[in-house]
């Protein structure tokens, strides 16, 4: 723990790095079976203003998004946007403190708390009751990725580290799983085992998968020139799925195949070129898919 907090002392970073200008925009997807290949459909806005509107997640029937937004002032609330309706609803509202990185899960809306600096932490929320904590560590924790049956991987925030708590522990400097990585953290389909990037010495960014139990890493595709941020969709009845990516405006997808050899050669196929919502978007960066895989966001950074 002493090496965590001198990280953490020596790497304070504000908050206002969660500059205002991004939207949400939904996507249709689909998969044609006899060429193998993914298609999006034309994009509707989510949110078009000036202000942040970020950090999209669908919700677990595929009727929903949740997301950020500061529209209600200095600090960040979790809303919902509805799929059919268009309707937006406003699921937390606390006006001194901010929320990032909301989830649906079995257990209710789980979504990381900013209580000032360094103090942030995952949280669970059900329905209108107060808030519970997700994970037991007081690990600062900026993001996350939470498995049902084994725990939650956390990135710690300002030390770029991630550490794993396993369900019902508390997690330590013991529980320390890798330094360098990236912010974009995923439970991999239908597997025990976690996904993230990291950034190598070299300048390389390696997506990778992380198993909790046997406290293996395996190098799974590098992600080059593409966004830090990545999802996963498209799962087969063979266990294969697909990392979703953005490079350079363009969408495209690697298979994923679980007995693959480490750091595969096969390359990233392309999926579609991404047309910016308006003139003043400029540059497509998170992205998510629908666990029915018919549907996609994408956030884009405003002029």
């Amino acid at each position: 723990m002493k090496r965590l907090l001198t990280l953490l002392s020596t790497c304070v970073v504000s908050s206002s790095i969660f500059a205002s200008g991004y939207d949400i925009q939904l996507y249709p997807l689909s998969f044609n079976k006899q060429t193998h290949s993914w298609s999006v459909g034309e994009g509707k806005p989510i949110t078009d203003r000036n202000g942040y509107d970020n950090q999209a997640s669908f919700t677990r029937d595929n009727g929903g998004v949740v997301f950020v937004s500061d529209r209600k002032g200095q600090f960040n609330d979790i809303y919902r946007y509805d799929i059919n309706t268009g309707k937006i609803t406003q699921l937390t509202d606390t006006p001194n403190e901010s929320e990032f990185s909301p989830t649906e899960t079995e257990n209710g809306l789980e979504y990381v708390v900013e209580q000032g600096v360094p103090h942030q932490s995952v949280w669970y929320q059900q329905g209108n009751k107060p808030r519970t904590r997700a994970i037991n560590s007081m690990i600062p924790t900026g993001y996350y990725a939470t498995h049902p049956d084994l725990g939650t991987l956390m990135w710690a925030r300002y030390a770029y580290s991630l550490y794993f708590e396993p369900k019902g522990e508390n997690a330590n400097e013991g529980h320390f799983v890798v330094s360098n990585a990236g912010r974009s953290l995923h439970v991999i389909p239908e597997a025990k085992k976690f996904s993230y990037v990291h950034k190598l010495m070299d300048g390389d960014r390696v997506i990778k998968s992380f198993d909790p139990i046997s406290k293996q890493h395996r190098a799974l595709v590098s992600l080059g020139t593409g966004s830090e941020d990545y999802a996963w969709g498209g799962l087969t009845a063979s266990g294969s799925s697909w990392i979703f990516n953005v490079e350079n405006g363009r969408l495209r997808a690697w298979l994923y195949e679980p007995g693959g050899s480490d750091l595969s050669k096969t390359s990233w196929t392309p999926v579609a070129d991404l047309t910016p919502p308006t003139q003043q978007h400029q540059k497509a960066n998170r992205i998510a898919i629908s666990p029915d895989n018919r549907f996609m966001t994408i956030v884009w950074s405003r002029n």
